[in-house]
């Protein structure tokens, strides 16, 4: 698969949707344009669960987060559909996302999945990059 494919065709897009983790993070981007993997992988962790998010154990938690990072971000991030910053784990709506959105508010109304619960993280969205300390720090 190409880098940098302008519109998805619809059987990517439906290869996307087949998995519930990547359903998951496109539904939360109906209501976000941005988020951290953390913010995430919580919110998922719940609906999978169907618990409220206080309720989500940190193991849980834990194991989305892995499969997102190593899993099912990049292969959205392959298709410009997300865009995510390894480093501090801040994900975006990539360029591509608005040509999905139709089809994953479709998916998202038929699985009839709670809304959003948004929550304070401590990600800085697009962050200055890290720099080394100076003799002066």
């Amino acid at each position: 698969m190409d880098k940098g494919v302008a519109n998805p065709d619809l059987d990517t897009i439906y290869e996307h949707l087949s998995e519930s983790r990547r359903r998951y993070v496109l539904y939360y981007f109906l209501e976000s344009g941005h988020a951290n993997v953390e913010e995430i992988a919580l919110q998922i962790s719940a609906w999978e669960q169907d618990v409220s998010i206080g309720s989500v154990s940190v193991d849980e938690k834990e194991a989305v987060t892995l499969s997102l990072i190593h899993k099912h971000l990049p292969r959205l991030a392959d298709h410009e559909i997300i865009t995510y910053d390894q480093r501090s784990g801040d994900i975006v709506i990539g360029d591509n996302f608005d040509s999905v959105r139709p089809t994953v508010t479709r998916a998202r109304e038929s699985e009839q999945i709670d809304p959003v619960v948004r929550h304070p993280t401590e990600s800085v969205l697009h962050s200055d990059p890290l720099t080394e300390p100076t003799d002066n720090e």
